[in-house]
């Protein structure tokens, strides 16, 4: 316990120094010299020291935002590993993706995974929802520029002795028994009736709003399969890394079946308590799935 506490006191200062405060001169406090990310936003640049990469990417986002800020909502901690996820926020006042500044306000969620040892970050696989801010900042149409409101938190009574290797077997049998079988039946027992999902700005609710955001999925990509890359619990709360693989055999946001194989990676952070699913955070990374199927500001060749 004293190490996780340690290890979410490592991340916090990140946000708090680095992130809110602009102070990169603390990164080789924060960061190993082995240190790797997995998952450098698109155009980050990859010059200089290992220091300097990792501040240009908060630098990048001051120039863009510079009144940034990240309130931290959730942590997770277990074995070397954080979770976390915050709320990011800022006014457009720099260029962001090649968009000119626009003066908007924006709100966005991000999630990650960091690996701390001996006291500083070594490794860090990250999830900010790039669709969210970009629509809002009027890189993708659609946008109002207008950042969608979030709900309080919902509140259940949680039992008093948690039980974080259960809750993590309700969503590893989620996965693998109903997702990846396309198969959604008896996911009325697994959520609670007032179950509510948040991702990509919206907050969706019921068993029918959920069904809601895995169909256009399964029916885009009928081959599409889950895999669990990490999962970390702690007290109600279950985060979970993955990646999921298919073939884009139908409509997807728009864009025709291209029979591109692709990818498609993220975090989701479940709160499960006896042993069903009260509310639950999810980023997909879609601008580096649209990138993929040639379309959106990122728009890259299929990787």
């Amino acid at each position: 316990m004293m190490t996780t506490s340690r290890n979410k006191e490592v991340y916090r200062c990140f946000v708090e120094e680095v992130i809110n405060r602009g102070n990169i001169d603390v990164i080789p406090e924060l960061y190993h010299p082995d240190y790797v990310d997995h998952t450098a936003p698109p155009g980050a640049p990859h010059e200089g020291s290992m220091y300097d990469q990792i501040a240009r990417i908060p630098k990048m986002f001051r120039g863009a935002f510079p009144d940034v800020h990240f309130t931290i909502e959730d942590m997770v901690g277990e074995r070397d590993i954080v979770a976390t996820r915050v709320t990011g926020s800022g006014t457009h006042q720099g260029p962001f993706f090649g968009v000119a500044p626009t003066g908007r306000q924006a709100v966005w969620a991000s999630m990650g995974f960091f690996r701390v040892a001996d006291g500083k970050i070594v490794e860090h696989w990250g999830s900010p929802d790039l669709l969210s801010l970009l629509t809002q900042i009027g890189a993708i149409p659609g946008g109002t520029g207008t950042p969608a409101e979030i709900p309080p938190p919902m509140t259940v009574q949680a039992p008093s002795q948690p039980d974080p290797e259960a809750n993590k077997a309700v969503e590893r049998n989620y996965v693998e028994s109903m997702f990846n079988k396309h198969d959604l039946t008896g996911l009325e027992n697994m959520l609670d009736p007032n179950y509510v999902y948040h991702a990509m700005g919206m907050h969706i609710r019921g068993v029918e709003g959920y069904k809601g955001t895995v169909h256009p999925l399964t029916n885009a990509f009928p081959d599409v399969e889950n895999n669990i890359q990490d999962m970390v619990a702690e007290g109600d709360l279950v985060a979970t890394r993955w990646r999921a693989h298919g073939t884009h055999n139908g409509e997807f946001l728009g864009v025709p079946p291209t029979g591109k194989q692709v990818a498609l990676s993220g975090i989701t952070i479940e709160r499960i308590i006896n042993g069903k699913r009260i509310e639950g955070w999810g980023v997909p990374d879609m601008v580096g799935l649209l990138a993929q199927l040639g379309v959106g500001p990122a728009a890259a060749p299929a990787r």
